[in-house]
C-alpha cells in the first residue's frame, strides 16, 4: 500500500510540472557535472513553434531544499507562475539525477553548477532577460550565492527579484546545536537526513506544523526512499554549508522578500528578521500564519500570493483608471 500511495504522489506532483508546460532536460555544465531540470520549452535554443509565440516572459528559478524530488517541492507553485512566468527548476546535486565528480559541497558549489546552466548553449537566455530567483530553505542559500554568481558573472541575464522561504542564511554552528537539540539526535544530519522511520518521523514532526495524526510503517517506509537518496552525499552538503559558516552575508542589490512560517521549528521565526537585518532595507519580511517550515505546502494559496505580488511588476496607473472605470 505505502509503494501505491508514493507512487501516485509521485505521479501527481510530476503531473503538475507537467501539466505547466514543463519539460524535464539533463545539461553536462561542465567535465565534471550534469545538472538534471525542468523547464518551459521556450527557454532551450530551439524553443518550439508554441513557445515562440509566447514571447520573452521573465523567468523564475526555483530552488529546492533538502527532502524529495524538487516535482513534490514546487508542485503548488509552478502552476500560478507559469501563467505570469518562464520557469526553471533545477534538481541540486546528491538529489536525484543531476550527478558530480567535483569535491565542492558547499551552498556557493550549487549556485555555481545552475550559474553555468543558465550561462549554457542549452538554453536561449538572450541579452538582458530578467531572472528571478526563489528557494526555500536549503534552497534559500543556494539562491543567495546564485544572485551573487550571476551579478557578478557579467553574462546574458538581468538579475530581477530574489525570494528566500524558510531559509536562515545567518545560520551558525549554534543554530545546528539547538536544532540538534530540539530533534533529540547528536547531530544535525541525523534529523535532516534521516536513517530509518524513527527519524523521519521526527524530520516530519519538527517541519509541518500540522503534521500527520497516523502514518503507517509501510508509507514512512517508501517515503524515507525519497528521502535516502545518495544520503552520503546530502550529509557532505550539510557539513560544506558555507553561509554563517566563515561567511558574512551582505545585503544584495535586488529587492528580497523573505517568507517564514509563523511556526516553523527548523529555523524559528525571529530568524526571519535576522536575516532582514542582514540583508538590508531592500528585504521585506512576510509572515504566513499556522504555519510550518514548509509555507508553500501548508497554505500554498496564501504563499503563492505573496510571492505573485512580490515578482509581478505593480499595475500601472493607466490600467488602474481604466479598472476604475469599469
Amino acid at each position: 500500500m505505502g509503494f501505491g500511495v508514493v507512487s501516485l504522489l509521485n505521479a501527481v506532483f510530476r503531473r503538475a510540472f507537467t501539466s505547466a508546460g514543463l519539460r524535464p532536460s539533463s545539461v553536462a555544465v561542465d567535465a565534471d557535472t550534469t545538472l538534471h531540470f525542468w523547464a518551459h520549452p521556450s527557454l532551450l535554443s530551439s524553443p518550439d513553434a508554441e513557445s515562440k509565440q509566447r514571447g520573452r516572459r521573465p523567468v523564475v528559478v526555483l530552488i529546492h531544499g533538502f527532502g524529495p524530488d524538487p516535482t513534490w517541492q514546487w508542485a503548488s507553485q509552478v502552476g500560478p507562475l507559469s501563467k505570469h512566468f518562464d520557469l526553471i527548476v533545477p534538481t541540486l546535486l546528491f538529489f536525484g539525477a543531476s550527478t558530480t565528480r567535483a569535491p565542492g559541497r558547499s551552498d556557493a558549489f550549487q549556485a555555481a553548477a545552475i550559474a553555468k546552466l543558465l550561462a549554457s548553449d542549452h538554453l536561449a537566455a538572450g541579452d538582458g532577460r530578467v531572472v528571478h530567483v526563489v528557494g526555500t530553505s536549503y534552497g534559500g542559500l543556494v539562491a543567495y550565492h546564485l544572485a551573487r554568481a550571476l551579478q557578478q558573472g557579467g553574462g546574458a541575464w538581468t538579475v530581477g527579484k530574489v525570494a528566500v522561504c524558510s531559509s536562515d542564511l545567518a545560520k551558525g554552528p549554534e543554530d545546528d546545536r539547538a536544532l540538534a537539540a530540539k530533534g533529540g539526535v547528536a547531530d544535525v544530519t541525523e534529523l535532516m537526513v534521516p536513517a530509518d522511520t524513527k527519524a523521519l518521523r521526527r524530520l516530519m514532526d519538527i517541519c509541518a506544523h500540522g503534521p500527520p495524526k497516523y502514518l503507517p510503517e509501510c508509507l514512512a517506509r517508501d517515503l524515507l526512499r525519497c528521502f535516502a537518496v545518495q544520503r552520503e552525499g546530502k550529509i557532505e552538503l550539510i557539513k560544506g554549508i558555507a553561509s554563517g559558516h566563515g561567511f558574512q552575508i551582505t545585503p544584495l542589490p535586488q529587492e528580497v522578500l523573505i517568507v517564514w512560517g509563523e511556526f516553523d521549528q527548523i529555523f524559528p521565526v525571529a530568524k526571519a528578521h535576522k536575516v532582514k537585518e542582514k540583508l538590508g532595507e531592500k528585504a521585506t519580511v512576510r509572515i504566513i500564519p499556522n504555519t510550518g517550515h514548509l509555507p508553500q505546502q501548508e497554505d500554498s494559496k496564501l504563499f503563492n500570493q505573496i510571492l505573485l505580488d512580490f515578482l509581478l511588476p505593480p499595475p500601472s496607473s493607466s490600467n488602474g483608471a481604466v479598472a476604475a472605470a469599469k
